[in-house]
């Protein structure tokens, strides 16, 4: 079709540089901005010392070798950060331009960018356009929790390097944004010895517990035993697949995957994603390493040889639904009839969402352009030029090195799928949902209608906890679960409130097809926010300067704040840090208006029954304060972590937003957070003298320290190391130590540069 990219402005010079102020306003993770990166190897021999640590098998994968250098991203500064390469196929040591892992807090503890100390980039390897990952993962995140990507500048000692894929990491950072935990069974689905025609990490089950760790990259501090668990109950008891496994999650993983031709993981080669237990029990995937996206791989997991064009256009949606051995997770859920519908449902909306709106392309188009001037001036891309301009449109290459022009591939894949029997099936209609009362009060019971056609099965699907898995209840056209009259097509059901956002979905089905409501869910959901009457609005654990009692006493302290237009009678009411007692206090007699505050002295200074002074203490270190009224039913609660001085833990926005640090506002509309976890306390200062040195140097600290001190080469070997108590100094001996830079770092995190002489 040879369609040429859009005309490009002409960029100059001072275009291409971002200025600092604008750069550091942006998520590193923001895939409209061309991040900079800069690494300062302490070695200028940098690169032969990494293809050597790769060739040892110590510099990728789950190697451990790093070489040291300082990094700026984006202007902010790093010092003494370990880097290697990273990746297997995409990392070759005769190659100027492979992808690398950086470790902020190598050796520096605590050193992170914006909630990460692990910096992925990727070198778009086997990628002509170059935007396959980034848009891939964009894509993917309309549906699931997936990782983020992003572009970046690389520099390496001051030259540039090109253009590369910045790959958020899939870290207990992004388990607890995603899961609100990190500390359960976790596992990256990627074995030491692929075999292309193999197992690999397929979730097929394996009596030998011992062949997991071959094949599963274990994250967390345990887990073998679970996943061995996991992998039994999907081979012989898929029945139950909902009571172990995240399915919806599930069908998202694999119908994304489908859809964008993503043949490097689970759906053809059985590796490069990740899975976690959460809390609630269940399993979740991951999507990872999307680089060959958009048919970038020519094998599909059976093919001798690669697949041709027309191919991969015609790839079957249906991929491997039989092969119970070879791909589990496929043939499991895609033999259950209901779960084969919502996965046809799921694929559809990626089709129409994304593919036949030319949405992938659009975006794709507006990634050329944002790094074009980049790559044109690029000098160690893996293709041409013209080849980055020409793949976003046109097929690159042939046979072996056959790269899909994106569109190209989406414009014979997307009427194949629709020409789909499956695909073409008629689906229920979900009309928009009523609910009433429209704002129901906590603890009260409330009614979802919706007019529905074709459905014989309607579902609702719902929660009290973001991290939670949804409960179902079936709706009824039957004249007695508010649904109206019997058969009239408007389905009911009636739902519990609590004090907790409600969140739901709705899926309808037939014998040939399924539906959503939203159609992204259940990653997309509605909310119903109950009725907020009284609310604990703020609260201070840790009050030093803050304000004082009638008595002058800087005493912990609780706000209430009502949300409602009516004045609420608190007479009765209670409040209590003991969920065994949950009329721990009670209120006296004392009213609070509409839009008013109220706040209560937690003390235990409660000599006269009509002060507003609790029997309790909050506790610094954190509990959980509950809210209730005469009968103790529960209108509002807060469970706290660690308290710091003068810093209060509220709402915000004020009365209805999720609590967090906030700079204090007594009795008064609760501001912005603080921007917590931060250290509020103060440091010492850890130096050196003499530096440079020789044959001993003194290690001082500005106040008496018990710690361990490490002294490292740049190479990041440990060459000392030396506890000291309760010492504000101490003497190291380095006679045996040739001349050159060195790092020194103690238990707490603070470091210096020693350079010998």
């Amino acid at each position: 079709m040879n369609k040429q990219p859009p005309m490009k402005l002409l960029f100059t010079s001072t275009l291409l540089l971002f200025s600092t102020y604008y750069i550091n306003a942006q998520s590193f993770f923001n895939v409209d901005v061309v991040h900079k990166v800069e690494i300062t190897f302490f070695d200028d021999n940098w690169d032969h010392i990494l293809d050597s640590l790769a060739s040892d098998g110590a510099g990728t994968g789950s190697g451990t070798g790093r070489i040291l250098a300082d990094v700026i991203i984006d202007g902010t500064e790093f010092d003494s950060c370990g880097v290697r390469y990273k990746g297997n196929s995409s990392m070759d040591t005769t190659s100027n331009k492979n992808p690398f892992n950086i470790d902020l807090n190598y050796i520096v503890s605590g050193q992170e960018y914006q909630g990460k100390d692990k910096i992925k980039l990727a070198n778009c390897y086997t990628d002509p356009s170059m935007v396959r990952e980034a848009l891939t993962y964009e894509l993917a995140n309309l549906y699931m929790d997936g990782p983020r990507a992003s572009f970046v500048a690389l520099y390496i000692n001051e030259e540039y390097r090109g253009i590369y894929t910045n790959t958020e990491s899939v870290d207990n950072e992004f388990l607890s944004k995603h899961y609100g935990s990190s500390n359960n069974p976790f596992f990256k689905c990627d074995p030491e010895t692929f075999d292309i025609y193999g197992d690999n990490s397929n979730l097929a089950y394996h009596p030998d517990s011992m062949d997991y760790a071959l094949l599963y990259d274990m994250k967390s501090d345990y887990g073998y035993e679970a996943l061995q668990d996991l992998t039994y109950q999907l081979e012989h008891e898929p029945a139950t697949v909902g009571d172990y496994l995240d399915v919806d999650r599930a069908l998202w993983f694999l119908a994304v995957s489908s859809a964008y031709v993503h043949n490097d993981g689970y759906t053809a080669f059985g590796h490069n994603f990740y899975v976690y237990k959460m809390d609630n029990g269940k399993w979740s995937i991951v999507i990872w390493d999307v680089n060959m996206s958009f048919g970038g791989l020519l094998w599909d997991g059976t093919n001798l040889l690669p697949l041709g064009f027309d191919a991969l256009a015609t790839q079957d949606p249906f991929l491997h639904d039989d092969a119970v051995d070879f791909r589990p997770l496929i043939a499991q859920l895609l033999s259950n009839p209901k779960y084969r519908r919502m996965y046809v449902a799921h694929y559809k909306t990626i089709v129409a969402e994304t593919i036949s709106n030319n949405h992938y392309l659009n975006r794709a188009e507006t990634m050329h352009d944002l790094i074009s001037p980049y790559v044109e001036t690029e000098p160690y891309s893996h293709y041409p030029f013209d080849d980055f301009n020409a793949n976003l449109y046109d097929n690159v290459g042939f046979w072996f090195d056959l790269r899909p022009g994106l569109e190209e591939l989406m414009d014979a894949r997307e009427p194949y799928l629709n020409g789909l029997t499956e695909f073409g099936y008629t689906q229920p209609t979900i009309n928009p949902i009523t609910v009433s009362p429209a704002d129901p009060a906590p603890y009260t019971v409330a009614t979802f209608t919706t007019n529905i056609t074709d459905a014989s099965v309607v579902q609702f699907n719902y929660r009290y906890n973001e991290f939670d898995y949804f409960l179902t209840q079936t709706m009824y056209d039957d004249g007695a679960h508010g649904d109206g009259g019997a058969g009239d097509g408007v389905y009911g059901v009636e739902i519990p409130i609590l004090a907790t956002d409600l969140e739901y979905y709705i899926y309808a089905e037939n014998p040939l097809a399924g539906k959503f409501s939203p159609v992204r869910a259940a990653y997309e959901y509605y909310t119903l926010v109950p009725r907020k009457g009284l609310v604990i609005n703020e609260l201070s654990a840790n009050n030093a300067t803050i304000a004082t009692d009638e008595d002058g006493d800087y005493d912990d302290w609780i706000e209430l704040y009502n949300n409602s237009d009516e004045t609420i009678d608190l007479d009765g009411y209670h409040l209590s840090d003991d969920a065994g007692d949950m009329g721990k206090w009670t209120f006296p007699a004392v009213s609070i208006a509409p839009g008013e505050y109220l706040i209560l002295w937690a003390d235990r200074d409660t000599l006269d029954a009509t002060d507003l002074h609790t029997n309790f203490r909050l506790s610094a270190g954190g509990e959980v304060l509950s809210l209730s009224d005469a009968d103790e039913q529960l209108l509002d609660q807060v469970d706290f972590a660690e308290q710091y001085e003068d810093i209060t833990y509220g709402r915000f926005e004020n009365g209805i937003g999720t609590f967090d640090y906030l700079y204090p506002t007594f009795n008064a509309e609760n501001t912005a957070p603080v921007g917590l976890e931060e250290e509020v306390k103060e440091i010492p200062v850890l130096s050196a003298y003499p530096n440079p040195a020789q044959n001993q140097v003194t290690v001082n600290y500005s106040t008496a320290q018990t710690t361990v001190l490490r002294l490292y080469s740049v190479t990041g070997r440990l060459m000392l190391e030396q506890a000291i108590t309760d010492q504000s100094n101490v003497e190291l001996d380095i006679s045996n130590l040739v001349a050159g830079l060195y790092i020194i770092t103690d238990t707490q995190g603070r470091f210096f540069k020693l350079m010998v002489d």
